[in-house]
């Protein structure tokens, strides 16, 4: 049992690794939506730094998590058997994946369909990227995890961070989008609010039923309920900032001020998430 902050490196690599992901999603409809002309690509695949940048973090996370440094060496000789190497191996798939389209649009090498096809795979990529770190923690030994519940909530966070911050880089690329594109961020990223809170919530609601010699799994973490509200506010207040931004062409001040604000709401969650472990030995 803990206070879940013990975790604070994989809370970091929960929120930002996903966020950092499931930005292409907005790349993705900025792109084909949108359809920007030469120069206005070449501003958005500049920009594009920004969202590897979060992933990055998201991975130093990942990395100071580990015991030793070294051990990063043996992460994937687990892959098939271990949930943990399975979501580094396809984390580090869209990193690659990423990386390689973003140096192609610098180079000029990306003609329309290329760049369609790679961001509808980033984008399919980000998803399953973030369904893995939920299934990381279904494992039969902490029953308080164990369920598809975990994969339910990271996607949600994936989307709504994600979608704040690929349009965030819209934003700082002026990129002029359709008429509908502040609809269209304002649902994606209510969707994910919405997602992550009812699959944070009803496995929340379901704490009572899990118990161990000491106690049961409701009394681990007394605040649990506030931490959740405290993500959904931040989402709404982030989809709220979006929704304003977009009708100010994305203004890139207000958006910045939402991935902030999104992301501490996500990372408050993950942290009351790891406070919830309970072995079934304990």
């Amino acid at each position: 049992m803990g206070s879940g902050f013990e975790h604070t490196a994989l809370a970091v690599f929960t929120t930002l690794g996903p966020m950092g992901a499931g930005a292409f999603i907005a790349l993705t409809y900025a792109f084909i939506a949108g359809q920007p002309d030469e120069a206005a690509a070449k501003r958005l695949d500049r920009w594009t730094a920004l969202p590897l940048a979060v992933l990055a973090v998201g991975f130093l996370g990942a990395f100071m998590h580990l015991a030793s440094p070294l051990n990063a060496f043996g992460v994937f000789s687990g892959v098939g058997a271990s949930p943990l190497s399975n979501e580094i191996l396809v984390g580090v798939a869209f990193a690659v994946l990423a990386v390689v389209y973003w140096v192609l649009a610098l180079a000029g090498k990306l003609p329309f369909a290329l760049r369609k096809t790679l961001l509808v795979v980033l984008a399919a990529l980000a998803v399953v990227f973030a369904a893995f770190c939920g299934l990381a923690y279904m494992m039969y030994t902490i029953p308080t995890w164990n369920t598809p519940l975990s994969i339910v909530q990271m996607v949600g966070y994936m989307l709504a961070g994600g979608t704040v911050l690929g349009f965030c880089t819209v934003g700082f690329a002026q990129v002029g989008l359709p008429k509908g594109a502040s609809t269209v961020a304002l649902a994606l990223t209510l969707a994910g609010v919405a997602v992550g809170t009812v699959g944070f919530g009803v496995q929340i609601a379901g704490l009572d039923a899990i118990r161990n010699i000491w106690s049961s799994a409701a009394e681990l973490v007394p605040a649990i309920w506030m931490l959740l509200g405290a993500f959904a506010v931040c989402g709404l207040v982030a989809a709220a900032l979006t929704f304003v931004a977009a009708k100010k062409a994305f203004a890139p001040a207000l958006l910045v001020v939402a991935c902030v604000v999104v992301a501490a709401g996500i990372f408050v969650a993950r942290i009351g998430f790891y406070g919830l472990y309970m072995g079934i030995a304990l």
